[in-house]
């Protein structure tokens, strides 16, 4: 039956679709998602008069004083706000809204949900585009700013199955609260906040929940682990039909996919960077890159943070930057708004951008676009806390199981470590013999010199003639501008060259075609962070009294990292999962 009530809803809802700020076909689609429940009428709030077009409000106060406070940006992904000198917010939102929530000021406490620990800085309840929305944000001041806090970044836990969820919890997660823990007792690691990097799950629903409950309420120390997340393409639920409503399961658990906030003197932005094209009802193609309305909220972000030359920008997302590809995906172009986001990121001192998605690390220095601080913007890919999908103990490229811990000062990042599973901080690289030979239970052969062929598919990896009698040395977290490394024989160094063209470690190729029957490329990864230099007999294995040493530099503070191996790795051990 029509009644006058159900014509007005009609007609407030026409209104409001037709001002939805920032709204784009590429938000959301078609896709109009279900009205929530909302207030009646409000008029003032904290004496401040709210303008009856506006159906997004709320009040921001201090915990300690019960004050409001002014200045807090408020977003509904799409399009901002900032609380009043009443620290009340007010606006209208967009048709795709899903979610309101504040950018965390640095003199404020990360907010957590009291039941699992994980940062809650969003609203909660379905948002009502009839009605008047009203959500509160109450937040707990900091004793100080937190001038020095730590970051660390887990690459793609991908977890598929039960065995993947036990493996992600007892292996990454221990070994982050146990290191940190350990390392708190003598003053470093303090203010720890962790961010995931996409592809929690792997196209599977039913592990959503057994994700959140394995990341909640994690312990170091005392204290417990904010840990904030990210989505990936395989987060993406390829059960819908569009990338607005894939994103459903991450948001009703995990809250907005676009969001920031602040520690210290360093801005921190995570954002959706998988365009999803088409499905195939059990996993999506996607592209890479930003709609336009996402790059407007990012601008829009960025614009309200306050003497950014003086700043760090962290940027967290999911599939590279680096080179302006994609890196992945059926359908790979060159990246949406991939210059224009670069150039945002410039504006600050220091800029790094946080990456998961490959399943190897890989650090790219972006030399074209120099921030304030006179330093290009630098990316570090990271490798999966599942390496190559919790088969092994080994990422696709033989780089360990691991997760990177950053140490942030002021504007700048101090230094940093690519920490592997179960393994100490010192473990940085294996020491090969280029002469070895490497076979297994099915008979390949691979060498350093000659490379080899395996599985059904005959699936060919090249070798580099330059390398017989030679040490290897692979080095997964390297970089070609910041690291040295010298081969150490009865006390006379010679400099060890980095290989440019790219090899792949012939021992993890041979471990996976061989010991695991793997039979695609993806198990031949070649990359360049391998360096080399002649022994003195030309036989490596029979060589005494050397050592190889790698000396990180760290970009912005100087730092140095000295890390060193006077074994040579001669077969699997420790490739394995037992």
């Amino acid at each position: 039956m029509w009644t006058f009530k159900r014509f007005y809803f009609f007609l407030l809802a026409a209104v409001l679709l037709g001002g939805a700020a920032c709204s784009s076909d590429e938000s959301g689609g078609d896709d109009n998602p279900d009205p929530g429940t909302g207030t009646g009428p409000i008029s003032e709030i904290n004496g401040t008069a709210i303008d009856p077009g506006n159906n997004l409000v709320g009040l921001i106060t201090d915990a300690s004083t019960g004050e409001g406070i002014p200045g807090v940006p408020v977003t509904d992904g799409y399009s901002f706000t900032q609380t009043d000198a009443n620290g009340v917010y007010q606006f209208e939102a967009n048709r795709y809204c899903r979610n309101v929530y504040y950018i965390t000021p640095a003199n404020y406490k990360i907010a957590v949900d009291e039941k699992t620990k994980l940062p809650l800085f969003y609203s909660t309840s379905a948002i009502d585009r009839y009605q008047t929305n009203r959500n509160d944000f109450v937040l707990e001041p900091l004793s100080a700013i937190e001038e020095n806090f730590t970051f660390i970044a887990i690459g793609d836990p991908q977890c598929e199955s039960d065995s993947d969820v036990n493996r992600f919890r007892t292996e990454t997660i221990q070994d982050i609260s146990s290191t940190i823990a350990s390392e708190q007792a003598s003053g470093r690691y303090l203010n720890a906040y962790a961010v995931t990097l996409g592809d929690i799950t792997f196209d599977n629903t039913v592990q959503w929940d057994p994700m959140v409950e394995s990341m909640s309420n994690v312990k170091v120390g005392t204290d417990y682990l904010p840990i904030f997340n990210c989505i990936g393409n395989h987060d993406h639920d390829a059960g819908t039909s569009t990338d607005y409503l894939a994103t459903n399961n991450y948001v009703t658990r995990l809250g907005p996919t676009d969001y920031a906030f602040n520690r210290g003197k360093a801005h921190i932005v995570v954002m959706d960077d998988v365009v999803c094209t088409t499905t195939s009802g059990s996993t999506w193609s996607y592209n890479a890159g930003f709609s336009e309305a996402q790059y407007n909220w990012l601008k829009a972000d960025l614009d309200l943070v306050e003497n950014k030359a003086d700043k760090l920008v962290f940027l967290c997302c999911h599939i590279p930057f680096r080179a302006g590809s994609s890196s992945g995906g059926s359908n790979v172009n060159k990246d949406k708004f991939y210059d224009e986001v670069l150039d945002l990121l410039t504006q600050f001192k220091e800029a790094h951008i946080m990456i998961g998605h490959t399943h190897y690390p890989q650090n790219y220095i972006h030399t074209q676009k120099v921030c304030q601080g006179g330093k290009p913007i630098y990316e570090h890919v990271h490798g999966g806390a599942c390496g190559a999908w919790w088969c092994s103990n080994l990422n696709t490229d033989g780089a360990p199981n691991g997760y990177s811990i950053y140490e942030v000062r002021g504007s700048s990042v101090y230094n940093w470590v690519a920490k592997s599973t179960n393994q100490p901080a010192s473990y940085q690289m294996r020491v090969y013999d280029g002469n070895a030979v490497y076979s297994g239970q099915k008979g390949y052969s691979y060498t350093w010199t000659g490379g080899g062929k395996g599985g059904s598919n005959n699936i060919n990896v090249n070798g580099l003639k330059t390398l017989e009698g030679c040490f290897v040395v692979s080095l997964w977290n390297d970089d070609p501008s910041n690291w040295k490394v010298e081969l150490i024989q009865n006390g006379v160094s010679t400099p060890m060259k980095r290989i440019s063209s790219g090899i792949s470690d012939m021992c993890v190729v041979s471990f996976f075609f061989n010991e695991l029957n793997k039979n695609t490329t993806t198990w031949t990864r070649s990359l360049s962070h391998y360096w080399y230099a002649k022994s003195v007999s030309g036989k490596p294995s029979e060589d005494k009294n050397w050592t190889v040493r790698a000396t990180q530099t760290i970009p912005s503070s100087g730092v140095t990292n000295v890390y060193g191996s006077s074994a040579l790795q001669t077969d699997f051990s420790g490739f394995a999962w037992n």
